[in-house]
């Protein structure tokens, strides 16, 4: 599959959180982006970029091992924005080591890890992601 895949993760740090947890919860679900954490005004916020299907080959596998293949899809689908894909992911959750998709601010008190996809072909992403 010979897609262009442009992958920009960001999580926001509330001052009652670590930055390292905050950093950790990421590396779970995208172990192949180096992060890096961003202070500003006192606050932190830590972000990473990775290129390829690479960038987003553990967030394939636990959406497999949690067995969300078709809600990750439909998520996924109502995600896209124009050329991109733009979704939520639960920061306590991938603390755990485990996807659960979020809306801003719905299901939990901290923000989520907002997480931006730009592709030549998103519904191929989508594809590759949920696939069997």
């Amino acid at each position: 599959m010979d897609l262009e895949v442009h992958v920009r993760v960001e999580a926001e740090v509330y001052p009652t959180e670590d930055p390292e947890k905050v950093l950790e919860a990421v590396k779970k679900i995208f172990s192949e982006i180096d992060f890096n954490v961003r202070w500003l005004n006192g606050s932190a916020i830590v972000e990473g970029v990775g290129e390829g299907l690479k960038a987003l080959e553990n967030l394939k596998r636990l959406i497999k091992e949690r067995r969300i293949r078709t809600s990750a899809r439909q998520i996924l689908k109502s995600s896209i924005s124009g050329d991109r894909l733009i979704f939520n992911l639960n920061k306590q959750a991938a603390y755990a080591g485990k996807v659960s998709f979020t809306e801003p601010y719905l299901e939990s008190p901290l923000p989520p890890i907002k997480v931006e996809v730009r592709s030549n072909d998103l519904e191929g992403v989508i594809r590759w992601l949920t696939e069997i």
